[in-house]
């Protein structure tokens, strides 16, 4: 017969083979067994509550019609197995449509999948919104919608590889379990191709080797729920979105991230790690920008801890605009390269953070006096800063014009060990807890006690 599909009966143990998905799927009651022993196309995977599904190794399920490759009847809880291809090759060259690989719409469904490697091919019409035609979409209402995906790649040559929506991001009520090696999204050198590689919304753990946006796009972006995430690697190679946001969504993200490196390759802009929203505590070795900022952590409500051995660009390295709770920067290593009333860390508005065990470099050589600065703290907002065991050396070619550290308003700045090599201006070190003759010159705290 030309495609093969069986039925396992968990009654009997008996095996039936049928000659279509859709007939083995008619005879399969719940807690049988569809085995899919050869290639399927335009065969619509229609999932089936209690009904699981076998795919042979490297048997191809592939749609070429208007339609998503595996789709939810409602609640499910089913399994997919085997280590098979899920493909879906549909694009309209007349009105830009593209289905999913995988779509999950129901806010009860708990759907585990594990495969070989799942490849879509979404749009790249320049004039379509992309909420659809992704790799894997998942969504519903705050729910117990549950997700799990273990394979080798995701790809999308042209939109977003994996969506995880919540209808009321505030309170996403999904599992997310998701272990892949690679994830891809877009194609290098396609005019607009490529959007956010993984956007989440939901709760949960991610394994990843690597996550790759070729040509447009965020790696990551996580709008709500706590995440624990292990990304090994981050890059956007030509993009002007941030590799990893944490952002544009409520205000309720938890993002704990692991990571060797981040990056985004773009020539002109682009930034390494935005934090605009929710909390953050993102640990690695390397966060490097090549134009934009290694890190802009902007918003009233963030919270942000991050540490990493070095923090890397080739403009402004860190920007630093919030009022709430302090931002903690832990790094061995901090450069930027940029001139005139600028600073490899800049804060020009409120600001509320520590630096702590860093050397600050600023390489810039040339251009409008101070032509280097180290920190720069602009006229307005609130900003306090502390430093603690902090070396920053800035260029010696305009070794008169340039600064370690310049405030426009004169602000105190609280310090625990700090080593220039050019002057500061507009700043008073403060130690310790205590006023004495307009400077802090030791703690006193009822904490002490004789005993």
């Amino acid at each position: 017969m030309a495609t093969e599909v069986a039925v396992i009966y968990s009654a009997s143990g008996v095996q039936t083979f049928y000659s279509t998905y859709a007939a083995a799927r008619s005879a399969a009651a719940a807690n049988d067994l569809i085995q899919i022993w050869a290639d399927l196309t335009d065969e619509q995977i229609l999932l089936k509550d209690g009904v699981d599904i076998w795919i042979a190794p490297q048997t191809v399920i592939d749609m070429t019609s208007d339609m998503p490759t595996i789709l939810n009847d409602g609640n499910v809880s089913c399994n997919i197995f085997g280590n098979g291809i899920i493909k879906n090759s549909y694009h309209s060259t007349s009105t830009g449509d593209h289905y999913e690989c995988i779509r999950i719409t129901e806010s009860d469904s708990k759907v585990s999948i594990q495969c070989d490697y799942i490849e879509g091919i979404g749009t790249v019409y320049s004039g379509v919104d992309a909420n659809d035609g992704y790799s894997i979409l998942v969504e519903g209402l705050v729910s117990s919608q549950s997700f799990q995906l273990q394979c080798n790649k995701v790809i999308n040559k042209n939109n977003s590889a994996i969506v995880f929506r919540n209808y009321y991001d505030a309170d996403p009520g999904n599992e997310i379990n998701i272990n892949v090696k690679t994830v891809v999204s877009g194609t290098a050198g396609v005019t607009n191709s490529g959007r956010t590689a993984i956007e989440i919304s939901g709760n949960g753990f991610i394994n990843i080797d690597e996550v790759i946006c070729p040509n447009k796009g965020s790696c990551l972006v996580h709008r709500s729920g706590n995440i624990t995430a292990a990304i090994l690697k981050l890059t956007a190679m030509d993009s002007s979105a941030p590799a990893v946001w944490v952002g544009d969504g409520d205000e309720s993200q938890n993002l704990q991230l692991y990571f060797d490196e981040i990056q985004n390759n773009n020539t002109t802009s682009g930034d390494a790690v935005k934090v605009s929203q929710g909390r953050a505590n993102i640990i690695g070795r390397r966060i490097y920008s090549n134009k934009g900022k290694s890190l802009l952590l902007t918003g009233d409500v963030i919270s942000a801890f991050i540490q990493s051995n070095e923090i890397i660009s080739g403009g402004r390295c860190i920007e630093i605009d919030n009022t709430d709770e302090q931002i903690v920067i832990d790094a061995n290593y901090i450069e930027g390269n940029t001139g005139s009333t600028d600073g490899t860390v800049y804060c020009n508005s409120n600001a509320n953070f520590l630096l702590r065990n860093a050397k600050i470099t600023n390489m810039k050589t040339s251009g409008t006096s101070p032509f280097a600065i180290g920190i720069y703290l602009g006229s307005s907002g609130n900003i306090d800063m502390e430093l603690e065991n902090i070396v920053i050396v800035t260029s010696d070619t305009h070794a008169t014009n340039a600064r370690t550290i310049v405030s426009v308003s004169s602000r105190n700045v609280k310090n625990l060990g700090l080593y220039v090599n050019k002057p500061i201006s507009g700043i008073k070190l403060l130690i310790g807890t205590e006023i004495v003759t307009g400077n802090y010159k030791f703690i006193v705290s009822s904490d002490l006690t004789l005993y």
